[in-house]
């Protein structure tokens, strides 16, 4: 997680040998592409997440190598603010109303239009931290935060042609099934539940 007095993660020890991580933006989002993939198995799915994080020939121990994919699919997932916690007494995952591959054009948008940044030249260079720290900066007229307001807006307290439009506007932005950051944290979670358990 990004922090001012430290450098960002960019390796990991084990057993006295440190290994880089490509822990740019665009390679985190391949590896949430991969979690939707229904063309592979949970094993093969943490077989391809470490070949995504890591330039390296599959470790011949395979506990290093469930263990380091876990740590890395929380560590994507972290939030600064404790959203990626559930809730104690509901046992409820609090709802992030976005997807990083839906709504990828109007994250773009917003941030060319708050920062200057053209995040397909950063491909390969801005680090997932500070992407997200970023993501998380956007203020509230950009694109993308219209959007997420859109789909968090309460019709109660809305009649007539408000609510119409309100409800015309959420059915064209709606997230599809399984696409929110939510849906793809609780896929990670299950696919490594489902390595520890064998």
């Amino acid at each position: 997680m990004l922090s001012l007095t430290e450098e960002l993660t960019q390796s990991i020890a084990y057993k006295g040998r440190e290994y880089p991580i490509d822990l740019t933006f665009d390679n985190v989002l391949r590896f949430y592409q991969l979690l939707d993939d229904a063309d592979f198995d949970e094993a093969e799915k943490i077989i391809a997440a470490f070949h995504i994080f890591f330039d390296e020939s599959i470790p011949e121990d395979p506990e290093f190598l469930m263990n380091v994919v876990k740590l890395l699919g929380e560590y994507v997932s972290a939030s600064p603010y404790g959203n990626d916690v559930k809730n104690s007494d509901s046992n409820q995952v609090p709802i992030r109303y976005f997807s990083f591959t839906q709504d990828a054009p109007a994250i773009y948008a917003s941030f060319m239009e708050q920062y200057g940044i053209d995040l397909v030249e950063e491909q390969g260079k801005l680090h997932w931290d500070k992407f997200k720290a970023l993501l998380d900066g956007l203020g509230p007229e950009t694109q993308f935060r219209q959007i997420v307001s859109i789909r968090q807006r309460k019709a109660d307290e809305l009649e007539g042609e408000e609510l119409a439009q309100l409800m015309e506007q959420q059915q064209y932005y709606r997230l599809t099934d399984g696409a929110s950051v939510d849906a793809q944290t609780q896929r990670t979670d299950a696919m490594l539940d489902a390595l520890f358990a064998e």
